[in-house]
């Protein structure tokens, strides 16, 4: 169940900037450590691992991040290096992004408006970017009122033929001139397309059961308004013009939050006479799309358990019960991952978890918890909190990987947060999951953790903490490694933050993650 969410009217109104601002590159950071050890950046070479052993194979795990609107002078350009990093900035470790192409956006603007930013975005190393399609012109808006008190939010003229006979797209179809041209134009710089954002945020907070046994009402879809099936038609038309340009890409679900509305996806075609198979439909959603993209906010999840632990094991439990829908309808092991919302607040609020110490762990735990479930990413929701700490009345104004931004670039206020998703990126980004080595780990129930392989470096970095229970992230342990992982003297482990110790084969464990690289 997710309930009601208030980002998706934050994630409507994003507004793109429409222009490079030329800006002083004065820097006013705080609470931002420098690395203190040069072998993060400039690793050793390590014969330490047997050329026998079987090593991982899979995708790079991608350290992402939302965009958003941060005034006039925050342009995308600069919130990009805020995240990324740059010249001007250290950044925090992403290197994956998830900005919006509004049609709207783009009919107002013109169709290259942002292709110089995307260009900026793929300079400062920011890869397989997630866009969003969404937000039809008003001109290209269908008005039908297929629940009685809306119209839809999609787009008219869907089941206007996807191709002309000369296999040029149809002009006429309105939402596949869309999506033609924007894969066209931004392909280069994206990897992953969402059809639409949340398209099932509902109003409804029990609505898994009911869709599963009847299709969504357009009234409960409160930001689409329309049939389940004018959405697996938006699927259709979004993989064969998709693949058609780029078959590397993958075409993903938008954002979804319920089971029960990936089980409708499934079961039905894109026939608007109840989604039955005809000639002219002849897949179900299920053969239409790649990758299951998902919106989790672990804090609705936790009931008296309030601890980052929880809160990372609240996302794999989401990817689980996805997986088994996907199961039911036989596309078990089918589909890729992605998360493209997520966060726990640092502020108590509402009843709901919320502190810096959890905040920051909880980074930590989910980019290897993720890992650990075969997601492929996790964009964090969001650049910086919308409120200040003591202002704060919602959960939501206290996510970010910074404090509110009250002036222009660069003085922001890195949270503790921001610096443990550097700090993991910076220590993993470049290795993959190991589930043969962190299984040799042996590591008890009450010890969380796993192995990351580097192929350039050939050696391992492995992440460890004590899990914690109740509503407190205070709890201790101790590991000892086997004495074939090779800890000596020469070992170091790292902080949350960075900050570097020599590692001994026993390891004093907290709540909060460490590092440890032999």
């Amino acid at each position: 169940m997710r309930p009601v969410l208030p980002l998706a009217s934050f994630i409507l109104a994003v507004i793109f900037s429409i222009s490079f601002f030329s800006c002083s590159k004065t820097q006013n950071f705080t609470n931002i450590p420098t690395p203190v050890d040069s072998s993060i950046t400039n690793p050793p070479k390590s014969d330490s691992v047997p050329a026998t052993l079987p090593l991982p194979t899979g995708n790079l795990f991608l350290y992402g991040s939302n965009m958003g609107y941060y005034g006039a002078n925050w342009p995308d350009e600069k919130l990009a290096e805020i995240l990324i990093g740059s010249t001007n900035t250290p950044g925090v470790g992403v290197n994956s992004l998830r900005p919006a192409l509004y049609e709207s956006f783009l009919a107002q603007w013109g169709l290259t408006n942002r292709l110089s930013t995307f260009k900026y975005y793929q300079q400062l190393g920011a890869k397989d970017n997630v866009v969003f399609l969404n937000g039809p012109s008003d001109a290209h808006k269908d008005k039908t009122k297929y629940c009685a008190t809306h119209e839809s939010e999609t787009f008219a003229n869907l089941y206007e033929p996807i191709w002309n006979q000369d296999g040029s797209v149809n002009a006429n179809n309105y939402y596949a001139k869309y999506v033609y041209d924007v894969v066209k134009t931004y392909g280069p710089y994206v990897k992953f397309w969402e059809v639409w954002n949340e398209p099932d945020f509902t109003n409804n907070w029990y609505p898994n059961d009911a869709w599963v046994k009847a299709d969504p009402d357009p009234c409960d879809l409160v930001g689409f308004y329309a049939p389940i099936q004018s959405y697996v038609r938006m699927l259709r038309i979004t993989h064969e013009i998709v693949k058609k340009l780029d078959p590397t890409d993958l075409v993903c679900l938008g954002g979804i939050g319920y089971e029960g509305f990936l089980d409708a996806v499934l079961r039905n075609t894109d026939n608007p006479k109840g989604g039955a198979v005809a000639t002219a439909y002849p897949d179900k959603g299920g053969a239409l799309f790649d990758c299951v993209s998902f919106h989790i906010y672990p804090m609705y999840y936790l009931g008296n358990n309030k601890n980052s632990d929880a809160a990372a094991k609240a996302i794999t439990d989401r990817k689980n019960t996805f997986e088994s829908v996907l199961t039911k309808y036989q596309y078990a092991n089918k589909k890729d991952y992605i998360i493209t919302e997520c966060n726990i607040p640092r502020k108590a609020l509402s009843g709901y978890i919320g502190s810096d110490e959890a905040q920051r762990n909880f980074m930590i735990k989910a980019a290897v918890s993720s890992q650990k479930a075969n997601i492929r990413g996790i964009y964090m929701y969001q650049i910086a909190e919308t409120e200040t700490y003591d202002a704060a009345t919602d959960p939501y104004q206290t996510m970010g990987f910074y404090q509110k931004i009250t002036s222009g670039p660069y003085n922001v206020v890195m949270n503790s947060s921001g610096i443990s998703w550097r700090t993991t990126s910076r220590l993993l980004k470049d290795r993959l999951f190991d589930k043969t080595k962190t299984q040799s780990m042996s590591l008890p129930s009450n010890i969380d953790g796993g192995a990351f392989y580097s192929a350039s470096e050939k050696n391992y970095i492995y992440v460890l903490w004590a899990k914690a229970s109740g509503n407190s992230e205070s709890v201790t342990s101790t590991y000892t490694f086997p004495a074939s992982f090779g800890i000596k003297s020469t070992s170091k482990i790292y902080s949350w933050d960075e900050k570097a110790a020599q590692a001994t084969n026993k390891i004093a464990l907290t709540g909060a993650p460490v590092f440890i690289k032999p």
